[in-house]
């Protein structure tokens, strides 16, 4: 077993579980909030990438640069559906949904990039439906009370789309890896792409940069928080994928559910622990099942 990336997996883990979390402390609008994600993604990427190489390195493939500029658009898609997501149902309803991305991350790893021959097919399957399943479970403890969070169509629709948009940027990510870019300068490029894209939405929703502008500096500030905090789990997921493949990592990154609804609980208050204690158990029990069958998957 590959420790090394099974500890970048879990790092990646943890924080893909936390990096929504200030969206519930921000009063930007969805399409806003997503735009200032890029005053975190932006400067902690590249910092990063300037510590790691003592500056930006050597020349990188035209191809490569495309690909990971292509991968932060594809982001951004999918980070603005789950943003809506999270306005119409809460984080411990919408993220649980948008986490179904696990089935499609194992199948793209194993269909489109040939990891079939280093993985057992069959665990990685079951593992990756548990972790989904887990989802699943975790998504019936809605209901309409107070603070408590709800499953609403429209919210399902877009925690649907974003784990479509989630699980198809792995595809270019993947063939930037193999291209030789290092994960560094691959996330700085790729958070450029979602600077960019994040913008862009915003204009097409608002037609102005105006009002976005003039919000309050603290809202700019929790949403650039969300972005930091997204681009450190993303540079451990890409690590791990070089480790341990994607197959794997894909669904481990994924079961962030199991942070995110305790967040939910905890600071929220979207779920009745009381109430849904053997829909939360049962979830819970999915995914430590589900990560244990993975484990085994990789030869």
């Amino acid at each position: 077993m590959d420790l090394t990336g099974w500890l970048l997996a879990a790092a990646s883990l943890l924080f893909f579980g936390l990096y929504m979390v200030p969206r519930k402390l921000c009063k930007l609008r969805d399409f806003e909030f997503v735009a200032s994600m890029a005053f975190g993604v932006v400067p902690t990427t590249l910092a990063a990438t300037l510590i790691a190489h003592r500056g930006i390195g050597d020349a990188l493939p035209v191809l490569g640069i495309g690909l990971s500029f292509l991968c932060g658009l594809i982001w951004t898609v999918g980070i603005l559906f789950y943003t809506l997501s999270v306005t119409q149902m809460g984080l411990a309803l919408a993220t649980p949904i948008k986490n179904t991305t696990a089935i499609l991350g194992t199948v793209f790893g194993l269909v489109f990039f040939a990891e079939w021959q280093q993985t057992r097919v069959l665990p990685a399957l079951l593992g990756s439906a548990l972790v989904a399943a887990c989802a699943v479970v975790l998504g019936m403890t809605g209901e309409r009370k107070g603070n408590r969070s709800f499953v609403t169509p429209l919210g399902i629709l877009f925690a649907l789309l974003a784990a479509v948009f989630f699980a198809a940027y792995t595809i270019p990510l993947k063939f930037a890896m193999k291209l030789g870019l290092d994960t560094y300068r691959l996330i700085a490029v790729m958070g450029l792409g979602s600077a960019v894209g994040g913008i862009i939405l915003l204009v097409a929703q608002q037609k102005t940069l105006a009002a976005w502008i003039k919000q309050p500096v603290v809202d700019h500030v929790w949403a650039a928080v969300a972005g930091a905090t997204w681009a450190f789990a993303t540079m451990a997921m890409t690590e791990a994928i070089g480790h341990i493949g994607l197959a794997v990592t894909w669904p481990v990154a994924n079961l962030n559910t199991v942070v995110t609804v305790a967040c939910g609980i905890a600071f929220f208050h979207e779920v009745s622990v009381r109430k849904f204690w053997k829909l939360l158990a049962l979830g819970m029990l999915c995914a430590i099942v589900g990560v244990a069958l993975l484990g085994l998957a990789k030869t």
